[in-house]
């Protein structure tokens, strides 16, 4: 069934059941079902159609699911969009996804400025706060229910899920109501999943919004809406809303633990602690479950998969360390570099396949031809699998850095301080910080009687970067060291402890 098809059907089934549950506002099943309907009423007046991509320019607040029930509603195509990107980028993302409508919050007015010129009709903005300009509509504003018969298919492609490519550059994967509820259906019953269960996600609001609630939409279940990286909000919904499933980086459960030992809270209803976006390592896992009486789930997902693909599976045994076995409805294989299946226990590049995996990147011909070959995604992760089908991570053949579950590029970074005049060498590799989790260190030769720091290294990467690329470690070393055939020794770098090289000028 289509998205909009799937809701109405909450509605019908069960009307007076909390759906939505956000800090301001909550709604039950039919009261989602008719905001959803007006606000698709909103954006078929504007002139948004089937087919018509719509760019999400929202934080993590209620409007984000209404919009992309809405969107779906009517055949338009949800684009979330990064507002943390540079402007030249969200433009670029604008062009390449054909953006020809946006739902917008007031405070991105600055942003909104540089977007304007590629907006082919600027009356198609819609404010859900603030002020209404450039001849835009509020979203929502005494709106009737949508009157119009479009009929979605499952097929249809209902967003476009973004990730960033070896450039920086962000990709859209076309994804379809088949795909968002092929991975619902699959990790609901591969991970353990029940109608029950309320569940809050902690990503960012632009990686993955799907999974926000497609897995409550199978059961009928409630779903939490919430900006949660501030753990003293988080502990508060979980505690009012007696959540019991999370999903979240590993870092913010760190974070959660310290909060919970300095000021207590009710956690008792967790259920389930799922954690992606970085690998866990045991000892975490033991402390986790042990310090909130819970299971604690690592998985692993991406765009191209249409969110988790692999994980710790709540029926059979576990082995603490993996990533867990392909959830139900996906298959790997584990390619060595000639091309060849790799033998049991040896690292190769993960690929994986399923009737959820996407096809390709919107407009991205040559990345899709790369990554893409006879429903295979090529995923540029190593892993290992052992005997008994577990999935071990070694490494990622693009050195790609996650930073809250967002990929970064230590080349981007790299690129960006080899531009400035005092800097005779660079190279930015992975770090680890117990609260943020993986970030991006950057160490930097630099020319004499520099007076180059920490901060003014930051200060330059911030006005030309995504404020989350921006190197959280900056260290200044005499010389960074090479191998003989002049390429800068990574290993030799890693191998060397954070602060073990820096000066007084690497104080942040």
């Amino acid at each position: 069934m289509p998205l909009g098809s799937l809701l109405q059907r909450c509605a019908r089934l069960w009307p007076d059941r909390p759906a939505l549950l956000g800090t301001e506002v909550t709604y039950t099943w039919r009261e989602l079902d008719a905001e959803v309907s007006r606000a698709a009423a909103v954006l078929a007046a504007g002139g948004v159609g089937p087919g018509d991509p719509v760019a999400m320019l929202l934080t993590k607040r209620p409007e984000v699911v209404v919009a992309f029930f809405a969107c779906a509603r009517i055949g338009a195509i949800h684009v979330p969009v990064n507002f943390k990107l540079h402007p030249e980028q969200v433009v670029d993302q604008f062009r390449t996804a054909g953006v020809n409508a946006a739902v917008v919050e007031a405070q991105f007015e600055p942003l909104l400025r540089h977007l304007l010129p590629v907006l082919p009709d600027p009356r198609r903005l819609f404010y859900t706060d603030g002020a209404v300009r450039h001849g835009g509509s509020q979203w929502g504003r005494g709106a009737e229910p949508w009157a119009g018969t479009h009929e979605a298919q499952g097929d249809d492609v209902v967003y476009f899920n973004y990730t960033s490519g070896s450039t920086g550059r962000p990709k859209g994967a076309p994804t379809t109501h088949r795909q968002i509820n092929e991975n619902a259906v699959a990790t609901a019953g591969g991970l353990g999943f029940v109608e029950d269960d309320v569940y809050l996600g902690m990503f960012s609001v632009f990686a993955h919004p799907h999974e926000l609630f497609h897995r409550s939409l199978l059961f009928g279940g409630a779903f939490v809406v919430a900006e949660t990286l501030n753990p003293r909000v988080a502990a508060a919904v979980i505690a009012r809303h007696r959540v019991t499933w999370t999903m979240g980086v590993p870092s913010f459960y760190e974070m959660l633990l310290d909060f919970r030992d300095a000021h207590g809270g009710d956690y008792s209803s967790l259920r389930v602690l799922e954690a992606g976006g970085a690998f866990v390592t045991p000892e975490t896992l033991e402390r986790m479950e042990s310090a909130f009486n819970t299971r604690f789930l690592p998985v692993w997902g991406s765009t191209e998969t249409t969110g988790v693909g692999l994980g710790m599976l709540a029926q059979g045994p576990r082995r603490p360390g993996s990533t867990g076995k392909p959830i139900p409805g996906y298959e790997i294989r584990v390619v060595g570099e000639d091309g060849a299946p790799a033998p049991v226990g040896t690292v190769g590049e993960l690929w994986i396949r399923g009737a959820a995996v996407v096809g390709g990147y919107v407009n991205e011909p040559a990345e899709s031809a790369e990554q893409f070959v006879d429903g295979w995604y090529q995923t540029r992760d190593l892993v290992r699998v052992d005997a008994d089908g577990f999935v071990f991570f070694a490494g990622r053949r693009s050195e790609m850095l996650k930073i809250g579950g967002i990929r970064v590029f230590p080349q981007e970074i790299e690129q960006v301080l080899a531009q400035h005049p005092d800097v005779r060498g660079v190279v930015v590799v992975r770090a680890e910080e117990r609260l943020r989790g993986e970030v991006a260190r950057a160490i930097v030769a630099v020319s004499a009687g520099s007076d180059l720091d920490v901060r003014k290294v930051q200060a330059y990467c911030r006005d030309r970067m995504a404020n989350y690329k921006v190197p959280r470690i900056v260290e200044f070393w005499a010389e960074i060291p090479k191998l003989p055939n002049g390429k800068i020794d990574k290993k030799a770098v890693l191998a060397t402890a954070v602060d073990a090289r820096r000066d007084d000028r690497a104080r942040a």
